[in-house]
């Protein structure tokens, strides 16, 4: 068995046709744009360098580097190093969850949406995030929350509005994933949007119950433990902090990771169908004594 390493890997080049399309169009309009279409060397200088700085930045907005997973090799199975999630990993979280996650509709809305919903894990008070690394790269991730309302009350009220922009944009670019979403979302998040925005309801009595929302790993990196130690990390840290229930909801068969659940000692729920036609089991686990 063994543990990978990560070794980056920039793809840049992908992204260089898009940057130098902006500068040279920058740099032709306002070449016939007066009183810039003269030949002096001061306003081809000035030409020159606006269209490298608009180049310079298309290429941070769109982060290429941050989109692809890192190369994996395999060395000497040892522990992982868990770490809080940070900003800094954002760009990590994105491109594993569009590699191993892509059949949620979230991955359907792009590199930049799957940021923004990652940091309200980061930013949330009422979620964990953890990041596995091994040989100093990072190489798995785990998200949830400790309270499943008060999480989704925080997001709506913190970051729904730039959650709803981002969201909104990418749909008018994707009529696809657009017309999925009218069809299979928008009366369910409509309902919660009512149910979490009203804070005058009290809470539930007892410890609140704990969601792990994504657990990932990169691809070629699994079978080195690196899914059971944050997952058990995950738990640890939603005990610690009152929790007395963990629930999860995988993808049956061969799609989700029913048997990784068991082998941890998770309970099986039962199943259900989801909107896009595919089934989940549930899972729970006891955390008291």
């Amino acid at each position: 068995m063994t543990d990978p390493v990560s070794h980056g890997r920039l793809v840049a080049w992908r992204w260089l046709p898009l940057a130098a399309l902006a500068g040279a169009a920058f740099s032709y309009g306002l070449h016939h744009v007066l009183p810039l279409d003269a030949h002096s060397l001061v306003i081809a200088l000035v030409v020159v360098a606006g269209a490298a700085a608009l180049a310079v930045a298309v290429g941070a907005a769109t982060r290429p580097a941050e989109r692809e997973l890192p190369i994996v090799v395999t060395v000497r199975p040892s522990t992982p190093e868990i770490t809080a999630l940070t900003r800094g990993d954002l760009g990590f979280c994105a491109a594993l969850h569009n590699a191993t996650l892509d059949h949620g509709f979230f991955a359907s809305l792009g590199h930049g949406f799957l940021r923004a919903y990652y940091a309200t894990f980061v930013a949330s008070p009422h979620a964990v995030a953890l990041l596995a690394a091994s040989g100093g790269a990072p190489v798995g991730l785990v998200v949830g929350a400790v309270d499943s309302r008060k999480h989704a009350r925080w997001v709506l009220r913190h970051r729904g509005i730039r959650l709803a922009i981002r969201g909104c944009a990418m749909l008018t670019l994707h009529p696809r994933a657009a017309w999925r979403f009218a069809r299979t979302r928008v009366a369910r998040y409509r309902a919660a949007w009512r149910r979490n925005r009203d804070t005058s309801s009290p809470p539930a009595p007892g410890a609140p119950v704990s969601v792990l929302t994504h657990v990932a790993v990169v691809p070629g990196a699994h079978g080195a433990g690196i899914g059971r130690a944050l997952v058990e990390r995950f738990t640890d840290e939603v005990r610690e902090r009152g929790a007395d229930r963990v629930a999860l909801v995988t993808h049956s068969g061969d799609a989700g990771a029913e048997p990784f659940y068991e082998r941890l000692g998770w309970t099986r729920n039962g199943t259900a169908p989801t909107a896009d036609g595919a089934t989940m089991t549930s899972f729970r686990l006891d955390l008291a004594g």
